[in-house]
């Protein structure tokens, strides 16, 4: 009878000597080589069958951890940073931070959601982000946008839930129904990356002196302050 959390796998001779002393040299266990052969087995066969029976058999945030450690090879993202800074309008006023807000929340009451658009990365979003946050979303996650003020506040004013990453590499329109962007930029408004929002609203809860970026662990308020960034991910 076989005792339970043990499995017997069968392999040739020499692939199996060749097996023990690999994992000898590079220190790694035989039982955390095998996990995570079985990990990476069931990833290739059907990621998301596997993900769902992850996350029923323990919880979603192993889940998206996992999910990222997949495919960016870094510590979980919990929110995508935005400090807002002046935008144009078709008609070429130019709005404050807090204005180019109302106008997307005005977007929003009408349609539902809101397609933002922005142009803080040169080249767009990493295809990796941009897939690791989409899946994390489609797996049931929430995923939120924070968006700092500037104009002597340096602060976060408000967040959304995001629903949608579309990113390009050249500016496009938007991926969506035109009517979602507000009518002071227009449908034919282009933009590199764009978040299909819900629940744009005033933000209470999270400060930006409460943030530290990924990258590097640093107080986001101590940048943001110093106008050095408009676009990253961020974890409280």
């Amino acid at each position: 009878m076989s005792r339970h959390g043990y499995i017997s796998i069968y392999a040739d001779a020499r692939t199996q000597r060749i097996f023990d002393e690999f994992t000898k040299l590079k220190g790694i266990s035989k039982s955390t080589a095998l996990t995570e052969m079985m990990d990476t087995y069931m990833l290739a066969q059907d990621e998301k069958l596997y993900l769902e029976l992850k996350k029923a058999s323990l919880n979603v945030d192993y889940a998206k951890e996992l999910i990222l450690q997949r495919e960016d090879k870094s510590q979980i993202n919990d929110y995508i940073f935005m400090k807002l800074g002046t935008a144009i309008t078709v008609d070429g006023r130019e709005l404050n931070g807090v204005d180019t807000i109302k106008t997307y929340i005005n977007a929003q009451n009408k349609m539902g959601y809101t397609w933002f658009s922005t142009q803080s990365l040169h080249t767009g979003m990493a295809k990796e982000k941009i897939k690791f946050y989409n899946d994390a979303i489609n797996s049931g996650e929430s995923v939120k946008v924070l968006f700092a003020i500037g104009m002597g506040i340096n602060d976060v004013c408000y967040s959304a839930t995001l629903q949608e990453i579309v990113s390009n590499r050249d500016e496009i329109t938007c991926p969506g129904n035109p009517d979602s962007v507000p009518v002071e930029f227009g449908p034919d408004e282009k933009g590199k990356i764009w978040f299909k929002l819900t629940d744009l609203q005033k933000e209470t809860s999270i400060k930006a002196d409460m943030l530290k970026f990924r990258s590097n662990g640093k107080s986001v308020k101590s940048a943001i302050t110093r106008s050095q960034f408009h676009f990253g991910y961020v974890y409280l």
